[in-house]
């Protein structure tokens, strides 16, 4: 009787905790790449913290901070942790934007910079997460002459 509760329990938790796992998991990750010299990555902290906290479970920020090598490290972890580490690969190094990956496919959906507000940000991160779970998402058109378009890749591999 002894062993079939211990089975039992282990079921149970593992069950319990293997689904709350897999409903807080994000739909995107903001890959935010920055470093504490560049005036960029400051304003784009500032807006991309507000944004995050406007679009709640469905976006995880990541952060790949070059400011020193300590923060880059533990930004080649958090890279390595989420199956992300070609994309920390292209950009590590380049500062002062975001790139918005499908957190399944582990693809770059699209990318914001210090140009864009908070709220801007948010709208952006909602239709990429919208896009990347498979849903509809109207979008409506800015007059801004704004874009998600990625930076060039920053690190290339020898012989590309």
């Amino acid at each position: 009787m002894k062993n079939f509760v211990s089975i039992l329990s282990v079921a149970a938790l593992t069950a319990a905790f293997g689904a709350t796992a897999y409903a807080s998991s994000p739909d995107v990750y903001v890959v935010n790449f920055r470093n504490d010299q560049s005036a960029e990555s400051q304003q784009l902290d500032r807006e991309l913290n507000s944004a995050m906290s406007m679009v709640g479970g469905s976006a995880e920020q990541v952060i790949i901070d070059t400011s020193n090598a300590a923060k880059w490290q533990k930004g080649a972890h958090e890279a390595f942790d989420r199956d992300i580490v070609p994309v920390f690969n292209q950009w590590v190094g380049l500062p002062g934007f975001a790139a918005i990956v499908d957190a399944n496919s582990k693809q770059v959906i699209g990318c914001v910079n210090s140009s864009f507000s908070s709220a801007e940000i948010a709208e952006q991160v909602r239709a990429m997460a919208s896009r990347a779970a498979g849903n509809a998402q109207l979008s409506t058109a800015s007059t801004r002459m704004k874009t998600t378009q990625c930076p060039a890749a920053h690190n290339t591999p020898p012989g590309s």
